[in-house]
């Protein structure tokens, strides 16, 4: 309840804004126009629109693996990586899931799914096997592209573990596994040739085959499904919200415009998993439109990674968590006194997001001590691709500190009682969504669907 009553209060500061009079008299409901107008693009254009205007700039750099791709590069490795996804016979629709930390492959991995029109189904990559198999089973995955190991786990084994006939198959062909029937192909990112996998290296084909994504990829429509996220929920399985090109290219868009990230060439510092949508969307969807340059400090978070990233690469941007962001502000105080460069390096920074939970006014006071710059709420969830509500350019520290934002484009808001019924702004209730970016359905699950998306189209967060 205590967000809600943070997203009514917000509501009324909102129409103050806009409208004159007793607005306590007034139903709940607010709606934002936009400043500009929505996009019909798929991610596939949006990566060779990059590729066109920041050819040699850094698209990604990833420490830990020592790599980087410009926009031109990445654009040539998700044309070759598509197409050999295409090659080993996946078709537009087809679901493709991704497992790992965060690494140059899983963002590759993530264009050239979109380019091949495959619905890319993002995993946590901590899952075990009960998990796994669940999500697998549950979308019908065809193909797995994953790290080989990543802390404790070993994916090829968990994977063998859910469907012990892959420790069985060949190499390098496809599989025919009675525990998961759909599953035709799994890609380790490895220099091994294990059982049952093709390795990463292997599916992507040569320049000159890449021909053949150029016609599927200009067969994706802006409407089409691009990925699946598990959202957890309070009680039973996790739910597989299915999200579009359209909504998520353009909820991220009008995230970055109030960000600023039109008005200059930002570098963010990613800190938060790919495989969640603050990471995927907000992450890498925005640096493809506006040209930013991700900066990978590590596979998965560890506050000392992220602090040599923003001193070695002078980030002007970092997202995270409350729990991150005062890992790291508590470590920058401690440090600064001792590294002079660390304390300059940290001034350049224009903007810190938070998001994943309420972050308390004393945290993003001590964020704006430490970083000298505006702190940007990130307020949404999964099934609306994500953002609700962010802070505008010209909001006050108050209304940065003590709201989590204004409503945000193109989004329609109301609060409701029990029965879905508008309340008057001053009363309690819960808030409903509607926009370009509500999910499309929850995959194979008719009756969550349609528990949580009314027939007027709006999505209801407590389903």
């Amino acid at each position: 309840m205590g967000v809600l009553r943070r997203t009514q209060a917000l509501l009324i500061w909102n129409i103050k804004r806009c409208l004159s009079g007793d607005i306590k008299k007034r139903p709940a409901y607010y709606h934002n126009p936009g400043t500009e107008r929505l996009r019909a693009i798929t991610t596939g254009q949006l990566i060779n629109l990059a590729a066109e205007k920041w050819p040699k700039r850094n698209a990604i750099i990833s420490l830990h693996e020592k790599k980087q791709l410009t926009f031109m590069q990445l654009k040539e490795q998700a044309d070759q990586l598509g197409a050999g996804f295409v090659k080993l016979g996946l078709k537009p629709g087809d679901r493709l899931a991704v497992i790992g930390a965060n690494t140059i492959h899983w963002y590759v991995t993530m264009q050239a799914a979109a380019k091949a029109g495959l619905i890319l189904v993002m995993l946590n990559p901590a899952y075990r096997p009960l998990e796994l198999s669940y999500a697998l089973k549950h979308v019908g995955v065809k193909g797995v592209v994953t790290d080989h190991k990543f802390k404790t786990q070993n994916y090829p084994e968990i994977l063998a573990e859910v469907a012990p006939g892959i420790s069985k198959a060949p190499h390098g062909e496809p599989l025919n596994c009675p525990e998961l029937p759909d599953l035709s192909f799994v890609i380790v990112a490895t220099d091994e040739k294990l059982p049952g996998c093709y390795r990463y290296d292997d599916i992507m084909v040569s320049p000159q085959e890449k021909e053949i994504i150029f016609e599927v990829e200009n067969q994706v429509q802006p409407d089409d499904p691009t990925c699946i996220q598990f959202s957890s929920g309070t009680t039973g399985q996790p739910k597989a919200a299915v999200l579009s090109h359209f909504g998520t290219i353009n909820n991220g868009h009008f995230f970055g415009k109030r960000c600023g990230y039109d008005t200059m060439h930002h570098t963010l510092c990613l800190q938060v998993p790919m495989f969640h949508i603050m990471g995927s969307t907000l992450g890498i969807l925005c640096a493809l439109d506006f040209g930013m340059t991700l900066v990978l400090p590590g596979p998965s978070y560890k506050k000392e990674d992220t602090i040599k990233a923003l001193e070695k690469h002078k980030c002007n941007v970092l997202y995270g968590t409350p729990t991150m962001h005062i890992d790291i502000c508590n470590d920058l105080k401690k440090l600064f006194p001792e590294f002079p460069k660390l304390r300059e390096a940290c001034k350049d920074f224009k903007v810190v997001v938070s998001g994943g939970a309420i972050c308390t006014p004393s945290l993003f006071k001590d964020i704006y001590n430490i970083f000298e710059c505006k702190v940007q709420s990130a307020y949404g969830l999964t099934e609306t691709s994500p953002i609700c509500f962010t802070n505008t350019q010209n909001d006050t520290f108050e209304q940065r500190t003590t709201t989590v934002g204004f409503v945000a484009d193109h989004l329609e808001v109301k609060i409701v009682d029990k029965e879905g019924r508008m309340v008057n702004f001053g009363e309690s209730g819960e808030v409903w969504f509607r926009s370009f970016g509500n999910l499309l359905e929850y995959w194979g699950d008719e009756k969550k669907t349609k528990e949580a998306i009314t027939s007027s189209n709006w999505f209801k967060i407590w389903v």
